[in-house]
């Protein structure tokens, strides 16, 4: 299967190791960092998304504008707007930058944030809200015709969407590891999104959603979001490292704390991950995630481009065929993943996909 290589897009330049103030909107650099990502080989950048945040969907138009060729992954809130008028907006991102948007449904960290918008639901509540959405979203890109609903959480006559997606739909990320969410993801998702973990804690994921998904006989794809630290030299790659850990530790008094995130189930899982110790299994450096605890998906694999490809290898095997992957170094790091990682670990997914394809003749 093809593999997926992604970035994060921040509405500015900025990172643990260059922080700059969170309330700082910088659209020279947003163009930046998007111009960069779409040079240097990455599918998409997800633009992300939270109570106090710069509206994404603006900024997803604006790196359209910017680009030719990258994509973009919108973290979206189910429910904040109605499912009709999210999937006009998001048909309309899509021809703008023809198949190369996708939605990631995102129900939110805490009940806190969400109250912050108005919105009053219980965990449980925004996850079940979450299934209809989807499945309204859907029936507004597929219909050739106004449509009436009326469920649980949402009532409409007439929905319609004059404008569709270029390819028929908008490929639907989905994430989270509460019970509620797994439910969600095994009946809706087109690909199951995760934070950094070790290749095992990845098939544990992998089987668990798969399991999800069974009873609907659908197969989602699986992406992981994975810090990376890169050199010509594996002792030159944790020499990096420790100089990171270093800058991070200096800076932590600058970094706005996720006090959101320390309630959510995957966040909880990166602090159990930190908890078993600095180094694991090849490569995967805990450095950042013991600093910042269950505050940050900072998990990190850390080595020469060919230790990393190999590692991420290790991903693909346990299937996982989608990453974000993104440093520590906000503009040069962009750069040598895109020009030293992401041509390898193609090349290795190619050589991979044609040995099985020839087993299986």
């Amino acid at each position: 299967m093809p593999v997926e290589i992604n970035g994060l897009l921040n509405h500015n330049i900025s990172s643990e190791t260059h922080p700059v103030p969170f309330e700082i909107f910088d659209p020279e650099g947003i163009a930046e960092m998007a111009k960069l990502h779409d040079a240097w080989g990455y599918d998409k950048v997800l633009v992300a998304n939270a109570a106090i945040m710069p509206d994404n969907f603006t900024i997803a138009g604006y790196v359209a504008a910017h680009t030719k060729r990258l994509g973009v992954m919108l973290a979206h809130r189910p429910g904040f707007i109605p499912p009709t008028m999210a999937a006009r907006m998001l048909a309309t991102l899509d021809r703008l930058m023809p198949g190369r948007v996708g939605v990631h449904i995102i129900t939110a960290a805490s009940d806190e944030e969400t109250q912050a918008d108005g919105d009053y639901r219980t965990k449980v509540e925004r996850y079940d809200r979450a299934k209809e959405y989807i499945a309204v979203l859907r029936r507004m890109w597929t219909s050739d015709k106004p449509i009436d609903h009326e469920g649980k959480w949402f009532r409409f006559n007439g929905g319609f969407a004059a404008i569709k997606p270029t390819q028929g739909t908008v490929p639907v990320y989905f994430g989270g590891m509460s019970p509620a969410a797994l439910e969600v993801a095994g009946e809706y998702c087109d690909t199951f999104a995760t934070l950094s973990d070790t290749v095992a804690g990845m098939t544990e994921v992998v089987g668990k959603v798969r399991e999800a998904a069974a009873p609907y006989d659908r197969s989602p794809r699986f992406l992981m979001s994975i810090r990376i630290v890169i050199a010509d030299t594996e002792e030159a790659a944790w020499a990096r490292a420790d100089e990171i850990r270093e800058a991070v530790a200096a800076n932590m008094g600058k970094l706005a704390p996720n006090t959101a995130a320390v309630k959510a189930d995957g966040f909880k899982r990166t602090a159990e991950l930190a908890a078993r110790g600095d180094r694991l299994e090849k490569c995967f450096w805990n450095g950042i995630n013991q600093l910042r605890g269950g505050q940050s998906n900072s998990g990190t694999l850390v080595g020469t481009p060919e230790q990393l490809a190999d590692a991420l290898m290790d991903y693909y095997d346990a299937g996982v065929s989608a990453f974000i992957l993104r440093g520590f170094d906000p503009v040069e790091d962009v750069i040598a993943i895109g020009r030293d990682l992401i041509p390898l670990v193609r090349a290795k997914v190619a050589e991979r996909d044609a040995e099985l394809a020839t087993a299986m003749a």
